[in-house]
């Protein structure tokens, strides 16, 4: 069987949704016939078996890299960590995959100054892949693909990236700045994020989706899940909550921090702070609105461009109508015949369009169909993404 290691600098488990993208993608890789293991730091925050934390198969081996705990010193700490996991990471995949390491400096780069292929050097269908940059510098050139998630415009991580055997980018949009910077066309996959179907197949009465968050069964509810990062947009939806409030709609919110839900509370009265649920409530969870909300900013690089949010997709796989904020890396998934748009940072159109969509059940209910995952949804599983993946690391 064909190994794969993925590279992933990240605690795991993690809060964080990049965990939950790794964990999944690791677990439908495996379903593509491939011997996964993930390297990831043993530095832990949360004691829990990560295979029931995210709710994924056994199908995939997690080893862990010891690390020094620097981390806690800020940003001098972190890149120190960084580089210790990567140079270790790349250690421990050479070691079982390269056959005769010498014989890789004759393998120069391209005209273009991108990595050449590798013919010959690694253990037969051997897979290194990694959502990590640095390493990229520890790895011989050519031999590993690299998922992107941001841009970074430093000459330092231009000449890493340009090291890898191919770039997997998440929205067409950081392909596009990726190529603006010298990396590959050809060599660069778009592959957006996705959900589990099997998971957000689930469908349970709205009534009991609300009395297990405490929310009145009387109102309709707009609803936000997500980070509160500003970025991810969920202050317009805060700022349009007293208008709404005068339709009878509440607002409410699952996500956020303590500190952030503490700050925000006394800035947004009419809004209902649930506070941080799993992501494996969240397919019970979203069937509790009347309509789920995707605000992302138009104002920030990342989630006009290079954004591609779990919630998307499960949102278009709930059966419930949601309204997205109209930029361009949202228009690469959703089109306007499965949901609402509304202009990003517009609190006044994000009240008209959500009372709109309230007002007209036919139209909500055609579009949440043309969403769902019996249509545009399924082309977003997480074994889809997988497939396309693999079918071009096989290139």
């Amino acid at each position: 069987m064909r190994k794969l290691f993925y590279i992933a600098n990240i605690r795991f488990p993690t809060e964080r949704a990049h965990g939950i993208q790794v964990a999944h993608m690791c677990s439908a890789f495996s379903r593509q016939g491939v011997a996964v293991t993930l390297l990831v730091p043993d530095r832990q925050t949360i004691n829990e078996d990560p295979y029931t934390y995210y709710g994924v198969e056994r199908n995939f081996m997690i080893e862990k890299i010891p690390v020094p705990d620097v981390v806690r010193f800020g940003k001098a700490g972190f890149l120190a960590e960084s580089l210790i996991f990567a140079w270790r990471a790349a250690g421990r995949v050479k070691k079982s995959l390269i056959l005769n390491p010498l014989s890789l400096k004759n393998n120069l780069p391209a005209e273009d100054g991108s990595a050449p292929f590798i013919k010959g050097e690694l253990r037969e269908g051997a897979i290194i892949y990694t959502r990590e940059e640095l390493p990229l510098l520890f790895l011989p050139r050519g031999s590993a693909f690299y998922e992107a998630h941001q841009l970074r415009r430093s000459s330092f991580f231009k000449r890493l990236i340009r090291r890898a055997r191919g770039v997997v980018a998440i929205t067409q949009g950081l392909k596009n700045a990726l190529v603006q910077i010298g990396i590959s066309r050809e060599r660069t996959l778009v592959a957006h994020d996705g959900y589990d179907e099997k998971s957000f197949a689930v469908r349970i009465d709205k009534n009991e989706a609300r009395r297990r968050l405490s929310l009145p069964l009387d109102k309709k509810i707009a609803m936000y899940i997500g980070g509160l990062e500003p970025w991810k947009g969920a202050e317009t939806l805060c700022k349009a909550a007293s208008h709404l409030a005068t339709d009878d709609i509440l607002v409410a919110i699952i996500g956020g921090t303590e500190e952030e839900i503490e700050k925000m509370k006394p800035r947004y009265p009419a809004v209902r702070l649930l506070g941080a649920r799993s992501y494996r409530q969240l397919p019970a969870n979203q069937q509790a609105a009347d309509i789920l909300v995707v605000p992302n900013s138009g104002q920030y690089e990342v989630s006009r461009s290079f954004s591609s949010p779990l919630k998307l997709f499960a949102h278009m796989a709930s059966g419930i109508v949601f309204c997205a904020a109209r930029t361009p890396a949202t228009e690469e998934v959703v089109t306007w015949e499965q949901a609402f748009p509304f202009t990003p940072d517009d609190p006044d159109d994000l009240t008209r369009v959500i009372a709109r969509a309230l007002s007209s059940e036919s139209l909500s209910d055609r579009l949440a169909r043309a969403a769902s995952a019996e249509k545009r949804a399924r082309d977003f599983t997480w074994d889809a993404r997988a497939s396309r993946i693999m079918a071009f690391l096989a290139t």
